[in-house]
């Protein structure tokens, strides 16, 4: 059994993997690429839905509803094929959040929680924590997870302050320039814009340390680099052959 399975299973180290167990793997891996394409593609949609034209509102929202019925779908089969239904949930608690909140829209709450920005709000959080997973699941290089990570965080912490701040006086006036300071702000750490609102300086708060966070790791993987090179260098020398 390969690592890569293994670590999606999180089997039990002193157990062999259950045949059950290496169903599910395999179902797992037949499934990260299409999975990837539909969480790309609803994040995109999520995204559109905050300045589509009212007239084909509808339209975003079934096209929606279907891709949460996919993810649901995927979601109880990854469950009924794990053999341990306790264990994947505890562990993947944020898929169950976020799969369990677009239920809100067909309910009376639905209509308070849009005032409040709290359903809008929490399918942002929805479609990037999916694609997020979907990266991490498809993505083995450091820097390339790192760099898709950072666009992903960039257009969620956008759209997220749009959501907060969108007829706010004084908040951003576009979704482009809440992306722009979402981009400035999880690259480089620089605020073109001072949010209004407490949950928007949050997220600037966040935003800045992820920057800092991008920035130390690009720092230890080149200083590993480099260290991997010297050392290979060194050991052609002990060896005889030119460097």
């Amino acid at each position: 059994m390969s690592d890569e399975t293994a670590a999606t299973l999180d089997p039990d180290p002193d157990e062999e993997p259950t045949a059950r167990e290496r169903l599910a793997a395999v179902v797992e891996r037949r499934l990260d690429l299409p999975m990837a394409a539909l969480a790309v593609v609803w994040a995109a949609l999520v995204g559109y839905e905050l300045i589509a034209p009212g007239r084909i509102l509808p339209v975003l929202t079934t096209v929606g509803n279907v891709i949460w019925v996919v993810f649901v779908a995927e979601f109880v089969l990854k469950l009924v094929l794990s053999g341990h239904p306790l264990r994947f949930l505890r562990r993947r608690w944020p898929s169950v959040l976020f799969l369990v909140l677009p239920v809100l829209r067909v309910l009376r709450i639905a209509r308070a929680l849009r005032v409040v920005r709290v359903l809008p709000a929490a399918r942002v959080l929805g479609s990037s924590y999916r694609a997020l997973g979907t990266a991490r699941g498809l993505l083995t290089g450091r820097l390339q997870f790192l760099g898709v990570t950072t666009g992903i965080v960039t257009l969620g912490g956008g759209q997220l302050l749009y959501v907060l701040e969108r007829g706010r006086e004084g908040g951003v006036a576009s979704l482009g320039d809440a992306l722009y300071w979402s981009a400035n702000l999880a690259i480089a750490s620089n605020l073109v814009h001072q949010p209004v609102s407490l949950a928007g300086r949050l997220l600037s708060l966040v935003l800045s340390i992820y920057a800092l966070v991008v920035f130390a790791s690009l720092a230890g993987t080149l200083g590993a680099f480099f260290v991997e090179s010297r050392q290979e260098r060194a050991a052609l020398e002990d060896e005889g052959e030119p460097s």
